[in-house]
C-alpha cells in the first residue's frame, strides 16, 4: 500500500496520467491483501504475516506494519499486557513506537527540528526499548535487534554500544539486509561514523554479494548520503544546483566505476525480492548521471509506477517534479510508461 503525495500541479498531471504515486517501493501481495484487515485492528492477521521464515519479507513486513500501523499502538501496547506475550507482538509494538517517535521527529536534519518536535521524539522513544530487548531474548532473528540500531540512533547511543549490537546481528545472520542497511546509517557522517568508514562498509558488503543480491544497492545508498550533505554544504537549493553538484559526482570515473560494476552484477541475476522496484530507481536514477544509459534503462524497466524519495533513489535531489522526471526520463531511455 502506498499513500500518494500531491507535491505541485505538474506532479499530479504525472500522477494522473501514468498511475505514478509517492511512497515505499515493495511487492508483496499477501501483505498488500491483508494489510487494510490488520490496519482495521486484526492484529492476529499482522502476527500471522510476521511468521515467516524469509528474513527479506519478515523486516518489509514489520516495517510497513509499523509505519502504516501508528493508530495501532493502544491495542498493541494493550497486547503487552499478557503475561507471556507473543516475541512478535513485542517486536511489532516496539518497532511501532519507534516509527511513531521519528514521525513525531520528522526526517530533517537535526538543527531543523524545532524543540517541540523533538520534545515529543525523545519522549516517545524511550518506551520502545523494553518490548524490543525482550523479543531479541525471545527470537533467533535479527529483525528486533534491527530496530534497536534505530532505538539507539534516536536516543545517541554511542558507537562502541552500536558496534557490540551489530555484532549481535552478524552473529545470527550477517546477510540480514535490512540490518546492513540500518548499518550504514550509524556508520555515516549524518550519524556515528564519516565517509570513510561508510563507504568501506558498504563496499565490503557489495564485494560480497552474489549477482542479483539486494546488498548491491548499499553503494549507491552511501553515495547518496554522500551526495546529500555535498548539497547541503554547498547550500544549492535549486534543482539546477543540484543537479549539477550530482553530475559532477556521479560523472567522476571512480565513482562511475563502481556503480556500473554493482549495476552489472544485479543486472546479471533475476532479482525477485520484496524491494526490488526501490532499488531499480537507485540503479537507474545514478546510472543516468553516469551517461549510461543503457544501463539505466535495463534497470529502470524494473522500477514500477512508485516512486520512492529516500534510501537510493535520486529523483528528489535532481528535479522539483520527482515523478515528472522520472517519467520523461523512461519516455527518453525507450522505456515509457503506459498511461492508465
Amino acid at each position: 500500500m502506498v499513500l500518494s503525495k500531491l507535491f505541485g500541479r505538474s506532479d499530479e498531471r504525472i500522477v494522473r496520467r501514468y498511475g505514478l504515486t509517492y511512497g515505499d517501493a515493495w511487492h508483496d501481495p499477501e501483505l498488500t491483501k491483508a494489510l487494510p484487515t490488520v490496519l482495521d485492528g486484526d492484529l492476529d492477521t499482522g502476527l500471522a504475516l510476521l511468521d515467516t521464515d524469509d528474513p527479506q519479507l519478515r523486516a518489509l513486513r514489520l516495517h510497513v506494519l509499523s509505519k502504516e500501523g501508528i493508530g495501532l499502538l493502544g491495542p498493541l501496547e494493550a497486547g503487552l499486557d499478557h503475561p507471556d506475550p507473543e516475541p512478535d507482538l513485542l517486536m511489532w509494538a516496539g518497532a511501532t513506537r519507534i516509527k511513531a517517535a521519528w514521525k513525531a521527529r520528522s526526517g530533517r536534519w537535526a538543527k531543523d527540528v524545532g524543540p517541540e518536535r523533538f520534545a515529543r521524539f525523545q519522549e516517545l522513544l524511550p518506551s520502545a526499548f523494553e518490548p524490543l530487548v525482550r523479543a531479541t531474548e525471545l527470537s533467533l532473528t535479527p529483525t528486533a535487534l534491527d530496530q534497536l540500531q534505530w532505538f539507539g540512533l534516536g536516543t545517541g547511543l554511542p558507537l562502541e554500544e552500536l558496534d557490540r549490537l551489530w555484532e549481535r546481528i552478524v552473529l545470527l545472520d550477517p546477510c540480514h539486509h535490512a540490518s546492513l542497511e540500518s548499518r550504514l546509517q550509524v556508520l555515516c557522517r549524518k550519524w556515528l561514523g564519516s565517509d570513510e568508514r561508510m563507504f568501506a562498509f558498504a563496499r565490503a558488503a557489495v564485494r560480497k554479494a552474489p549477482p542479483g543480491d539486494r546488498s548491491l544497492a548499499l553503494i549507491l545508498q552511501a553515495h547518496h548520503e554522500r551526495v546529500m550533505y555535498w548539497v547541503r554544504e554547498q547550500e544549492a537549493e535549486t534543482a539546477a544546483e543540484r543537479h549539477d553538484l550530482l553530475t559532477i559526482h556521479y560523472t567522476e570515473s571512480a565513482v562511475a566505476e563502481e556503480i556500473i560494476d554493482a549495476a552489472d552484477r544485479w543486472l546479471e541475476g533475476d532479482p525477485d525480492y520484496p524491494t526490488v522496484a526501490r532499488d531499480a530507481h537507485a540503479f537507474g536514477s545514478a546510472l543516468t548521471l553516469c551517461f549510461e544509459n543503457k544501463r539505466a534503462a535495463e534497470a529502470l524497466a524494473r522500477a514500477g509506477t512508485v516512486v520512492p524519495l529516500s534510501q537510493g533513489p535520486l529523483w528528489g535531489l535532481m528535479a522539483d517534479d520527482p515523478a515528472a522526471l522520472y517519467a520523461r526520463t523512461r519516455k527518453r531511455l525507450g522505456v515509457p510508461l503506459p498511461p492508465i
